[in-house]
């Protein structure tokens, strides 16, 4: 018997693919024009140049008049449909379309029955069908589908005959940079799917140097990730660092010995790591709000 959360998961399915015809014919050329002028905008030079800023406010009046037929006939539906199915919490990271699934998850691959199996593959495909089809991002559900696609695909891989991955399409390729400016620029200019790698020792060896303009970024909102962190009185180097559940970071008059110096070397990587995520997530959400 399906359990219910994962049946959820499957009216989900369901409903995509019974809008699927019309996000097709109606919608889709929509998006793909509005990617088009997107794309031209990101060739102007709106701040330097008054004509180019003139041909830019053209191109945003084209955006303004279309894009909210694609928010309230696609944008909307398929939002109210997470939430009413509570497969998404509404967060603006999208964390929960994994954390209020997984558990159901494991427990039915632990805990299925034979005749569950063709129902399973039977959304796999549908739900295969429906990302090939559309191949679409609807301009403002990317990021929803990432994590649609990552929760899905421990479910159904699980149920699969070959080693095939077959969400591999949709999947966010890695490409490799040697500064935090290269991931930036490369966030601003690209809207494919795709991630950044930084070689840790770069960061390390040039934090000082490396500076992100502030011009490049509009951060409007705090994102905490996972537990809050407070920093407190950081300076000179000194005290060890503990990082966890509600824990702080302070510091103490003490002299270093060794172990609380290897204590302060990993705090500053995983501080770094941490601001560097914050940064690009919230990159990659002001880019998805146009």
């Amino acid at each position: 018997m399906i359990p219910q959360r994962i049946q959820a998961l499957f009216e989900f399915i369901d409903f995509l693919d019974n809008n699927k015809k019309e996000y097709i014919q109606k919608y889709i050329p929509v998006c793909n024009k509005l990617e088009k002028i997107k794309f031209e905008q990101k060739k102007l030079k709106s701040e330097k140049n008054y004509i180019d800023k003139q041909k830019y406010e053209k191109l945003q009046e084209e955006i303004d008049n279309d894009f909210p037929v694609i928010y309230s006939n696609v944008y909307l539906p398929i939002i109210h449909k997470l939430k009413e199915l509570r497969i998404w919490s509404g967060d603006q990271t999208c964390s929960s379309i994994w954390n209020n699934n997984i558990q159901a998850i494991f427990d039915f691959k632990r805990n299925f029955e034979e005749e569950d199996v063709f129902k399973v593959l039977h959304f796999k495909n549908k739900y295969l069908r429906f990302r090939n089809e559309t191949n679409s991002n609807f301009l403002s559900l990317q990021l929803v589908f990432n994590d649609l696609d990552k929760i899905l695909k421990e479910l159904f891989d699980f149920f699969k005959d070959s080693k095939k991955n077959e969400f591999e399409k949709f999947e966010s390729k890695i490409i490799g940079v040697n500064s935090l400016e290269q991931a930036i620029e490369g966030l601003k200019n690209n809207d494919k799917n795709l991630l950044y790698s930084i070689p840790i020792k770069v960061l390390l060896d040039n934090s000082d140097k490396q500076k992100i303009p502030a011009s490049s970024i509009n951060i409007k909102n705090d994102i905490i990730m996972g537990d809050k962190i407070e920093a407190k009185n950081i300076s000179n180097n000194k005290g060890p660092i503990s990082i966890g559940k509600k824990n702080r970071i302070e510091t103490y008059d003490n002299d270093l010995d060794k172990k609380a110096f290897k204590w302060q070397k990993w705090g500053i990587i995983i501080a770094t790591l941490l601001a560097i995520i914050t940064i690009v997530l919230m990159i990659i959400i002001e880019s998805k709000k146009v």
